[in-house]
């Protein structure tokens, strides 16, 4: 069995190896928040309530591997796959490393060039802490509310908001980080609730059989429900091909789910390599090398306003019938309705445009229309 070195063989003890630490003189994430809110009430019990609600966040913590990554000069600069570059950094040289790290990536008589270009060659990947990112929220949030009264209540609420961060690198190793669109980020909210509740009538001058069975099978209701509508997430763009305009993205989920959700066409080459007789041929576009980037400098965003994944959009109902037998014992009979129009929300579409599928929704995220019934006792 192996015995551990300890800290007997110096700088040398973790070569070959990936090395995580934390900074000593780490902080704490920290946040500020603000909110600035006008109320009025109205006749018959409605309130109206505007706000003005922000939040900052700094010295938050993010991961880094930029202290051991291949340096921005020997990475290519162009818009397209750099062969040369790629075959210049991932080929094999005579590894001056050999033997001094048994059991690791540096074991081996070769090694790749871009390695030896690291600037702790030594090591593979260094990962530390920063404590500098940061995010802003700002929104817009309204709010009209009918108190319980008349045997009804109604909630409607609506948020428009924004919130960016700085807490990602584009590249490993870029000093700065992305100022991009969080991935949390709904500009749209709204969500209306209400409870509307029909009371047993007390009508002592009405005393015939329909009278009667009017009231047992109109009175004692309770209809509930809630529907929610919000913008879709921010979608994650990886290091890909792009010619065209990253502002212009824009997503457009509907319908079924083999339908293009964007416009995919610039993602892909269409001159004369491409074609088949003439004719764009979607599967040597797909197997195109030149749409292939690596050991390049990204400047294609992670996140654009615009490329999201399918808005929600979801209602839920329930119906509820209460059976009084005497002051303290009840009969509560339950229906409820998930997703109660059945509407389809959809999985974000395929991003890999080496795919049959790029651009394609192929799944249904939720779950269809979803009925329960229960049977409640109360004694």
């Amino acid at each position: 069995m192996a015995q551990p070195p300890g800290a007997s063989l110096g700088l040398g003890t973790f070569t070959g190896r990936d090395i995580e630490f934390v900074p000593i003189n780490r902080k704490n994430g920290q946040a500020q928040r603000w909110q600035l809110s006008l109320q009025h009430e109205l006749p018959g019990q409605w309130l109206v309530e505007a706000a003005y609600i922000g939040n900052r966040g700094y010295d938050l913590s993010v991961d880094s591997d930029a202290l051991n990554a291949v340096p921005a000069r020997f990475l290519s600069t162009g818009s397209i796959r750099d062969q040369a570059t790629i075959d210049f950094l991932t080929a094999n040289v005579p590894n001056p490393f050999r033997g001094l790290a048994p059991g690791t990536s540096l074991e081996a008589d070769t090694i790749q060039r871009q390695q030896l270009l690291r600037p702790f060659p030594e090591f593979g990947n260094i990962r530390t802490r920063r404590n500098d990112g940061s995010s802003t929220y700002h929104s817009g949030q309204f709010r009209i509310e009918k108190r319980f009264s008349r045997g009804y209540t109604l909630l409607g609420s609506y948020t428009w908001s924004r919130l960016i961060e700085n807490v990602s690198f584009l590249n490993p190793a870029d000093a700065q980080f992305e100022k991009r669109i969080s991935a949390n980020d709904a500009p749209h909210r709204a969500v209306v609730s209400g409870v509307w509740q029909i009371p047993a009538r007390n009508d002592h001058n009405k005393r015939s059989g329909a009278a009667r069975l009017a009231k047992a099978l109109l009175t004692d209701w309770q209809v509930e429900g809630i529907f929610q509508a919000q913008s879709g997430r921010p979608l994650d763009l990886g290091n890909l091909f792009y010619s065209g305009n990253p502002s212009t993205l824009r997503t457009a989920i509907k319908g079924s789910t083999v339908d293009r959700t964007f416009d995919i066409s610039r993602f892909y080459f269409a001159d004369a390599a491409v074609q088949t007789n003439g004719v764009l041929d979607p599967a040597k576009q797909r197997n195109d090398p030149r749409i292939r980037l690596a050991n390049n400098i990204r400047t294609l965003p992670s996140h654009v306003s615009g490329f999201r994944g399918q808005p929600l959009m979801l209602c839920d109902l329930s119906v509820i019938r209460t059976l009084s037998f005497s002051e303290s014992t009840r009969l509560q009979l339950r229906a409820e309705f998930l997703n109660a129009f059945n509407h389809p929300q959809f999985s974000d579409p395929n991003l890999d445009p080496t795919n049959s599928s790029f651009g394609k929704t192929t799944s249904q995220a939720n779950l269809p229309r979803n009925i329960q019934l229960a049977v409640k006792l109360i004694f």
